[in-house]
Parts: structure tokens; sequence; C-alpha cells
């Protein structure tokens, strides 16, 4: 059977989990980046996993992406701003 019909099946409604971006800050991960959580993604990876297992512990039926900012553009100027602070030093 499908997993989303079951899940709506049963009670009628998904448990999503938390906030992530506010859940990795709280157990130290820096942030201040304009790839926010999805700098995660590339630098802790594990920190991810941690939050979500414990969403899904603390009863969440869907777990959400880091990857909202994860995208060709916010790549690509994050490398464009890295080469100009670059080039000015």
């Amino acid at each position: 059977m499908d997993p989303v019909r079951r899940i709506l099946d049963k009670q009628g409604f998904f448990v999503i989990d938390g906030g992530l971006a506010s859940e990795l800050e709280g157990r130290g991960q820096d942030l201040h980046d304009p790839l926010w959580s999805a700098k995660c993604l590339e630098d802790s990876p594990d920190a991810i996993i941690e939050v979500h297992k414990d969403y899904f512990a603390a009863g969440a039926d869907v777990a959400i992406t880091a990857s909202y900012q994860a995208s060709f553009e916010g790549y690509s100027k994050k490398v464009r701003s890295r080469c100009t602070h670059k080039l000015r030093m």
C-alpha cells in the first residue's frame, strides 16, 4: 500500500519534522552562510541525519529536506563570493 495513504488512513494527518535550521544551530552548527542548512549537507551531513532521527523518534511521519537553498544559483553565488573575496585579498 502507498505509505502516504497508509498514514492518512490511520490518523488523517501527517506529523512533519520541526525547524531543521533552528535545531542544527542549537546543536552547534554555524548556519551563517548563504546556503543556510544546505551548508551542512556538504560540511556536516551526520548532523542532519541525527536531527532527522530525533524527529522520527519524537513521532514525525515525514522529514523535509535541508536542500531548499542547495540550488545551482545558490552554489554559484557562494563560489562567486569566495572568488571575489580571494581576488580582493
